[in-house]
Formats: structure tokens, C-alpha cells, sequence
């Protein structure tokens, strides 16, 4: 079984270029610093009129639900979104888990 936690960014309008990068680079230093986080990958949005104003993307690749469950305490992650929280509107988060 795979797990897939999908993550949507909006940005506060007035993040500029460099924070929305500061964002993506913490978000790609999390495998380096969670040996439950097999891998991410991260990317801006394409337009699409049903994106609902989300403009980046992130997907973390969890081999199990015990490793997500490992994760989503740990301090890395916590400070993630701490650091993350202030140039950020809104975030949805979906996991989804693959046989």
C-alpha cells in the first residue's frame, strides 16, 4: 500500500517570488530530515479553471499510513509549517492511499 498526502498551497497576495521559493525549498528539505518521507515532488499550478486559486502543489509519497502517522508530528514537518504559515492564505490537504 502507497500513500499519497496531497498537499494545495494559496499564497497571500502579497508573497513575493522569494517566499513562494522559501516554501518550495523547505518543502523539498523534508525527506533529507524524515526517514518516513520516501520522496515529494512540488510544482506551480497549470492554469485550470477549476484550481480555485491554489497556486502550488505538493505530493508526499508515504509507503504506509504508520509512516504518514510518524510524519505528520515530527518536528521537521512542524516546523514546516510554521516557518510556511506566514505567506500562506489557504491549504488543502488529501491523502489517498493506492494499493
Amino acid at each position: 500500500m502507497t500513500i499519497y498526502n496531497i498537499v494545495l498551497y494559496k499564497f497571500k497576495s502579497e508573497a513575493t517570488p522569494e517566499q513562494r521559493e522559501y516554501v518550495k525549498e523547505l518543502i523539498k528539505e523534508l525527506p533529507s530530515r524524515i526517514s518516513a518521507l520516501q520522496s515529494v515532488i512540488t510544482g506551480e499550478k497549470v492554469l485550470n479553471l477549476l484550481d480555485h486559486g491554489y497556486d502550488m502543489g505538493a505530493i508526499f509519497l508515504f509507503e504506509s499510513k504508520e509512516k504518514l502517522d510518524e510524519f505528520r508530528p515530527h518536528q521537521a514537518h512542524t516546523d514546516y509549517r510554521a516557518l510556511s504559515s506566514s505567506y500562506l492564505e489557504d491549504k488543502l490537504v488529501f491523502d489517498m492511499e493506492t494499493a
